[in-house]
């Protein structure tokens, strides 16, 4: 059997104080230069701040603060020592004057922490830590001149690996794999009302599949490092291997990651980086490989062309986070943007592009949206959804972020809890000082909708006293004769429900062809205690969300949002009064109940 520097480290430690654990100064990381390079470029260097307060050596971190005048707060990078999970106290080692002197040079703030070894605590205490080292940054931002907004990982070896599981688990409190779970968030610290959610990654010869460190084909020893961290062999225990590998949590929404390997690499074997590449590529992530020819495990990967790649991929990250701009931002006059928000995983916005012109004396209304056929992306409705924010709108559609290429059929179903964490989310920002809406947004005006499925859901949640308005597209609920043809899975509350409702409600239906036209009517036509509206196109069910601006369904929602949530009286003239605007427009049916005309309560 070959033999692994791996296994020397393994030896090594073995022979190391439990509490130090310190390599030398040509250790798990490649050589460590010894110069003050990196001292040079700081203004500021706070060392042995620990991140949890406990008081424990192994989560002390340093934050190297760059000398860049005039800069208020700097993007961060989070750097993670390699020590095959071995070391508990090597952020000294953590190649602070190759990787750490290239982005201090480039106005990047550097954190390097210590984490518990696999002596210390079994997995998944190291991306506990890890975890928990982002959370303490958001809080202690203003302290220390960081930008909360823009927190990357990035590692060599098993400090690459732990970046990478950061920059894959974005969202995922507790990860699942068959029979077996783990709580890789973690309750760390006093600070767990941050999120641990990053931005961006860099690794550098990291393992990402640990169930196949053999993927060169060469036998590896039984007793490896990633044995040691999780406790258990691998035989027996595949699920859990799976979820100590990064690959595993790969999917279409993950931030963008660049990987470095070493084609000579005899520790990590570089069909690691092929592997993760391959899989990230697959999911529409954005994402490179650099496979360096000469390159080994920590030697001759640090070159300066490296190094400028690596600074140019986070400065591309934080500039182009995956947005788009549809259909030239739509026609209001607030062009919009579609885009992914990482504190918010499964969801996409739709707002205003520049959100400058909104405060707190012109905030945001809210529409949160949800899906047809139950769907985890809005792709079939974006036109629609990008419309109606270029008007002035935050939009928050459940749902995965519609990566170009990538079939939005392909995720699991969305739930009914997809709306109710939208509207936590947008509240907790409004709040938060360090979020870019803070202070914009009308948290007092909610509108929830959604079209068919996400209709449903919508009514699932309709009792919630934070919403203000509701809106029902392509939906109504079925009754005991009907309910058999509902697709599985679909949200099916009992007409009861709406007795529930206490905001005005429209219903916007295709027509006698639309599949939910009798459930929608039925709806509408039992609502009595609340305002209630049924408009109808014959489209059928489909409606014209898709449509260049979201077709005509875009006239009737906007109308509806505008007067109920702004007051526009122009709007509500499209509803009120036997000549009301739908009753003139084109191939529209009006309907509504006797509260509609009735004068507003003050």
């Amino acid at each position: 059997m070959k033999t692994f520097l791996s296994s020397i480290i393994l030896m090594a430690a073995c022979l190391m104080p439990a509490k130090a654990q310190q390599p030398g100064p040509f250790g798990f990381g490649g050589q460590q230069l010894k110069n003050n390079r990196a001292d040079s470029l700081c203004s500021k260097i706070y060392r042995d701040i620990n991140y949890v307060g406990d008081g424990e050596e192994y989560h002390n971190l340093d934050i190297y603060i760059p000398k860049k005048e005039g800069v208020d707060k700097f993007p961060v990078v989070v750097h993670i020592y390699g020590s095959a999970w071995f070391s508990n106290s090597s952020k000294g080692m953590a190649d602070i004057n190759t990787i750490g002197a290239a982005l201090l040079e480039a106005g990047y703030a550097f954190v390097t922490p210590n984490h518990r070894s696999s002596m210390d605590a079994k997995w998944p205490a190291q991306i506990n830590d890890i975890k928990a080292v982002v959370r303490f940054l958001r809080a202690k931002a203003k302290k220390f001149k960081l930008d909360p907004s823009f927190i990357a990982t990035s590692g060599f070896s098993s400090g690459a690996h732990l970046a990478s599981v950061m920059a894959t688990s974005n969202g995922v409190k507790v990860a699942k794999c068959g029979t077996q779970e783990y709580d890789i968030e973690g309750k760390l610290g006093i600070f767990t009302d941050y999120e641990s959610n990053v931005n961006a990654c860099c690794e550098w010869s990291g393992p990402v599949d640990l169930l196949h460190m053999d993927c060169d084909g060469v036998a590896k020893d039984p007793k490896s490092p990633e044995v040691a961290v999780m406790g258990m062999d691998k035989e027996g225990h595949t699920d859990n291997y799976e979820m100590l590998s990064a690959l595993y949590y790969v999917d279409p929404q993950d931030v963008p990651v660049g990987i470095f390997h070493g084609i000579k690499d005899n520790v990590v074997p570089h069909c690691q980086g092929s592997l993760f590449y391959d899989k990230l590529q697959a999911n529409g992530v954005k994402s490179f490989l650099v496979e360096v020819p000469e390159g080994g495990h920590g030697f001759n990967m640090y070159t300066p062309e490296n190094l400028k790649k690596m600074v140019e991929w986070f400065n591309s990250a934080r500039l182009d986070p995956k947005s788009s701009i549809l259909e030239k931002g739509g026609t209001g006059a607030y062009p919009a943007i579609m885009k992914e928000e990482a504190s918010l995983k499964a969801h996409t916005i739709f707002c205003p592009q520049d959100l400058s012109k909104f405060n707190k004396k012109n905030p945001l209304p809210v529409l949160v949206w949800g899906n047809g056929a139950c769907n985890n992306s809005p792709f079939e409705h974006m036109n629609f959804l990008n419309e109606i924010a270029s008007h002035g709108y935050m939009v928050i559609a459940t749902g995965y972020y519609p990566a170009p290429g990538v079939n939005g059929w392909k995720y699991e179903r969305s739930v009914s809890e997809q709306q109710l964490e939208s509207i936590d989310w947008i509240i907790a920002q409004n709040s938060d000082k360090n979020s870019p809406y803070y202070g914009k947004i009308n948290v007092k005006k909610i509108c929830v909708a959604g079209m068919s499925c996400g209709g449903l859901q919508t009514l699932s949640n309709s009792a919630d006293p934070r919403i203000s308005l509701l809106m029902i597209m392509n939906s109504g609920l079925f009754n005991n004769s009907n309910a058999g043809s509902a697709v599985p899975g679909m949200p099916m509350p009992s007409k009861d429900k709406l007795n529930e409702i206490k905001v005005p409600i429209m219903y916007v239906l295709g027509g006698k062809d639309d599949i939910a036209y009798e459930n929608g009517m039925d709806d509408f036509r039992r609502i009595k205690h609340v305002p209630a509206i049924a408009v109808n196109y014959p489209v059928g069910h489909g409606g014209t969300y898709s449509q260049p601006y979201g077709g005509e369904f875009s006239i009737p929602a906007l109308a509806w949002l505008n007067w109920n949530l702004k007051g526009d009286k122009n709007a509500a003239k499209m509803f009120l009064g036997n000549d009301n605007g739908m009753s003139q427009r084109k191939d529209w049916t009006i309907e509504k109940n006797e509260l509609v005309d009735q004068p507003k309560k003050k």
